[in-house]
């Protein structure tokens, strides 16, 4: 979401925000769920602090990225990050189509399809999780 907004408001190259789940590569291979999360909260606050801080005041329609952030209330607004609605491809969870999450996430062994928790892993930290995690 905050890549999509900035890309709107402001012509600069992308550089200015680094994925979140690139972030956290280091802590990608702990099969300790609340751990990795609590990593990736702090690294996540600290964008959105950042990115409030430059976008806050700019105006995305009728509503402004601090009124998003600031409770939301009132609005017919969102702010997700775990999935976006593409026209030609359908849903991406953390930008990985449906196919593609069919292929990537762990599998029982001899199975067709993903995990539920695997797809539960992908969407709270943003990473596709290994067979152990």
């Amino acid at each position: 979401m905050m890549r999509i907004i900035a890309n709107r408001l402001v012509a600069q190259p992308q550089a200015t925000f680094t994925p979140l789940s690139i972030l956290a590569k280091n802590f990608s291979d702990t099969t300790d769920l609340k751990g990795l999360m609590a990593k990736k909260i702090i690294e996540h606050q600290k964008a959105v602090k950042k990115f409030r801080e430059m976008y806050g005041s700019k105006v995305i329609g009728e509503i402004t990225v601090d009124q998003i952030y600031g409770g939301m209330r009132g609005m017919k607004s969102l702010v997700t990050e775990t999935s976006h609605l593409d026209p030609e491809e359908g849903i991406r969870f953390r930008d990985l189509t449906i196919p593609e999450c069919r292929e990537q996430l762990p599998k029982v062994p001899g199975g067709e399809e993903p995990l539920p928790e695997g797809l539960f892993w992908l969407l709270m930290t943003g990473d596709v999780p290994t067979a152990e995690q």
